[in-house]
């Protein structure tokens, strides 16, 4: 009887275009991969008298891109197992600067978005490989998905669930296939992020260290907000071009648009007597367009990494902008609301639009 086995295994090129499936991390995926071939096959059509109408002559492949996305259950990354959700965070932002706390233990990776991504000093010409194992009958095999950029992830929490992380990426082109890769190792069941880890701010965030290169967060003076559900979307703007290159993939990824994140959170339609209220923030959005609020999404995992914090996911968005969002009311249920926003650039304090930190046990990402 044929198995019926994935996994995805993700490598870090050190130039685009050629494949990393040996220096690898696995990524826990909630869902088979949805990676989508995009090639540009095209007839060649030509005028040669009455022989025309009997058809082309030949079939040309003028592209063979790639995109698609991936749902990742979040996880912290412990020092025996590659970061490969941080080295996905770190290719969407362009950087992620690592240091060690010398008397806890453990490592702080924080990154925030660059106006150059691919300059020398950031990702330079890295890309990734996404290294999609899976099985031919009883045979598994390797696809190789080159030249991967990302151009967005999306964090969703919902009440009684893990964290979902989906990268959404595009590539240059599927290399050849090969043998599975082999051997997978996860991260530890006990680093999951999930809803029992997860803590929304607002109000006051205490950073550590000079702006934008923080090396500490904190959150006691800080409100709680519990909302029924949180999604956070990152967006970065960049784009693929296919170019006079003498390849038929696109050789060329440009910054097309701009950085952005948007949240939204599900939450009663409540007027609280202390901390966050719906009703005044639904009411401001009202009266003035230019209602802001700031927002630090933090999933803590209770396990220690090293001898003092634990590991932990830090969503930091210092400006939101309100952007829409009705009650929902009806006789047989509680009012509920959807409440959204959209970051704006942060030149007051941060100096970034988001910024992502991750604590681990890892040295890199």
């Amino acid at each position: 009887m044929a198995t019926n086995k994935t996994y995805v295994a993700i490598g870090e090129e050190a130039a685009r275009g050629t494949k990393e499936a040996t220096t690898v991390s696995f990524l826990p995926l909630v869902a088979v991969p949805k990676i989508k071939f995009e090639p540009k096959d095209e007839a060649r059509k030509q005028v040669r008298g009455e022989q025309s109408s009997l058809g082309a002559t030949a079939m040309r492949r003028y592209q063979r891109a790639w995109s698609g996305g991936l749902e990742i259950e979040g996880y912290s990354e412990g020092g025996t197992v590659k970061g490969g959700i941080g080295t996905i965070i770190k290719h969407f932002l362009g950087k992620m600067a690592s240091a060690q706390n010398g008397v806890t233990g453990q490592y702080l990776h924080f990154g925030y978005p660059v106006a150059d991504p691919f300059a020398a000093a950031n990702l330079a010409g890295k890309a990734l490989t996404l290294n999609e194992n899976t099985n031919e009958g009883d045979t598994m095999k390797n696809y190789p998905w080159v030249g991967g950029r990302v151009k967005g992830i999306t964090f969703a929490q919902e009440p009684g669930q893990s964290l979902k992380i989906t990268p959404d990426f595009f590539g240059q082109f599927r290399d050849a296939i090969t043998a599975e890769i082999g051997s997978p190792a996860f991260p530890a069941e006990n680093l999951r992020f999930d809803a029992s880890h997860c803590k929304l701010y607002t109000g006051t965030i205490t950073r550590t260290g000079s702006a934008p290169d923080y090396t500490q967060f904190a959150f006691g003076s800080a409100t709680l907000i519990k909302p029924d559900k949180l999604t956070i979307k990152l967006e970065d703007g960049k784009s693929d071009a296919l170019r006079l290159a003498g390849v038929n993939y696109a050789d060329k990824t440009r910054m097309a648009g701009l950085v952005k994140a948007t949240l939204e959170m599900t939450i009663d339609l409540e007027d609280p007597a202390s901390g966050f209220s719906s009703v005044d923030d639904f009411n401001l959005w009202y009266s003035d367009i230019t209602s802001y609020i700031n927002f630090c999404a933090v999933w803590d995992t209770g396990v220690q990494a090293g001898t003092g914090d634990n590991h932990m996911l830090i969503i930091d968005l210092p400006v939101m902008a309100r952007k829409g969002g009705e009650p929902d009311r009806s006789p047989d249920k509680d009012p509920m609301i959807t409440l959204a926003y959209e970051s704006l650039l942060d030149l007051t304090t941060t100096q970034y639009p988001f910024g992502i930190a991750l604590k681990n046990t890892g040295a890199t990402v």
